[in-house]
């Protein structure tokens, strides 16, 4: 399995941003010419926005996507697999001349001239929202266009990156600003007799209004199915929030397809705070509020270079410590410890404290356990003051920045061994590995 960066590594030709990509192929119903300005997703389901006539391609098959660096495909657990220059691949960039292989079709890819940027919001803010970066505006300018009509839209993007303010910021600018606003946690919802309660409930409520489903991938496959019909009736605008794709989930078999293309009428990958890091300056003053004037271009400088996992909603905790401080505690967000060596700060931590003696066999029984508690990571401490979803993905991204750390302390740092021990794809394990800055 080639990695995306050695196929991207022979696209460095590739012209100024924002050059636009033209394919053509032929299959069964025909030759074809498409000139690429937004992400399509390439398919045999009829619901596709390019729907190849290939009984080797997969009802979700791949995406493409143009970016500013070119055009990138991804692969989306298809069965017979997407391939770049006749090597498989997860995500890659496409060199100018290659040709994309999905099923038995063959897409060869061109460039045109650089396109200037189209559908940009004119302001840095829409609502209460601020972004002043290309990336955000274009949402901006998705999402007043979507708020005039009813379509449903699915918001996708990484944990805190604020697709549930851009949902609600969409809601408050359409005609159904004054009707209710429900949305349903779906990772959260207890066993299936009272999570149909509970959607029966939120169904009710958003009538006229609109019903946001967040993490619909975590519903059960029964549920999934009772949510159609009421979807259908169109008596409220349905909006989804995620942090994995859909497509994936559906090929995968755990997600109906029908409800899919019912939620994703629009599609909107919500950038990481990594992704728009010239953002960082307005989104700390509006977090700051009455105290914006403790963002100093050195405080900025510094900001700049923390890898902010938890996106907007980690800078928004640190900004309400700089708030609660004056600008006094200037502890940056640091990549989290590693569980092993976060373990004698919390004993130190607990040395200084009087604590009740218990008796051990009366603990365990308390607990329900011989076992000794677990030590948490102090990066956590924060979290408790969250909600529990919050505190919950904060955890998982922890754990996964141990796994991982320990996974490529164990190989020697040899991907090709990790991604085989881990049972993951390596070009997957390198985005992980990048994200977590292991």
């Amino acid at each position: 399995m080639t990695d995306a960066r050695e196929l991207a590594a022979g696209a460095s030709e590739i012209g100024a941003p924002r050059s636009r990509p033209r394919l053509t192929w032929t299959d069964g119903a025909g030759s074809h010419f498409l000139e690429l300005k937004d992400v399509r997703t390439i398919g045999s389901a009829p619901w596709c926005e390019l729907v190849l006539m290939d009984r080797a391609v997969s009802r979700l098959h791949a995406e493409i996507a143009p970016r500013e660096d070119g055009l990138w495909v991804r692969d989306l657990g298809s069965r017979n697999g997407t391939f770049v220059a006749g090597v498989k691949i997860t995500e890659a960039r496409v060199p100018p001349g290659a040709q994309i292989r999905v099923g038995t079709t063959e897409i060869a890819v061109a460039y045109d001239t650089p396109a200037p940027p189209e559908g940009l919001w004119p302001e840095a803010r829409f609502g209460k929202l601020v972004g002043q970066t290309t990336a955000m505006r274009e949402i901006f300018a998705m999402i007043a266009e979507l708020a005039k009509g009813d379509a449903s839209v699915l918001f996708v993007g990484q944990t805190g990156t604020g697709k549930d303010a851009l949902a609600r910021a969409m809601h408050e600018a359409s005609p159904r600003a004054g009707a209710p606003f429900v949305v349903i946690d779906c990772s959260a919802l207890p066993g299936p007799v009272e999570a149909a309660e509970i959607l029966e409930q939120a169904l009710r409520g958003a009538e006229g209004g609109t019903l946001v489903l967040d993490e619909p991938a975590e519903l059960p496959i029964a549920l999934q199915r009772e949510l159609i019909p009421p979807l259908d009736a169109k008596v409220f605008r349905v909006v989804a929030t995620s942090t994995r794709d859909l497509r994936v989930v559906v090929n995968q078999g755990a997600f109906r397809e029908g409800l899919y293309f019912r939620l994703a009428g629009a599609t909107i990958n919500v950038p990481s705070l990594q992704e728009r890091l010239p953002d960082l300056p307005l989104l700390l003053e509006k977090f700051l509020g009455d105290k914006a004037s403790l963002a100093t271009p050195d405080l900025l400088a510094d900001l700049a270079r923390v890898p902010w996992i938890g996106n907007l909603r980690e800078l928004e905790l640190y900004a309400e410590r700089l708030r609660a401080t004056d600008g006094e505690s200037r502890e940056f967000p640091e990549p989290a410890e590693p569980f092993d060596q976060a373990v004698p700060t919390i004993e130190a931590e607990f040395a200084t404290m009087e604590v009740p003696i218990v008796d051990t066999d009366q603990a365990a029984a308390l607990a329900g356990t011989t076992a000794e508690p677990p030590r948490l990571p102090p990066q956590l401490e924060p979290w408790f003051e969250t909600g529990f979803k919050e505190f919950r993905e904060r955890w998982i991204e922890l754990g996964e920045r141990e796994y991982l750390r320990r996974l490529m302390k164990r190989t020697n740092r040899s991907s090709s061994t990790a991604s085989r021990e881990a049972g993951l794809e390596r070009t997957y394990l390198y985005r992980l590995l990048k994200k977590h800055g292991v």
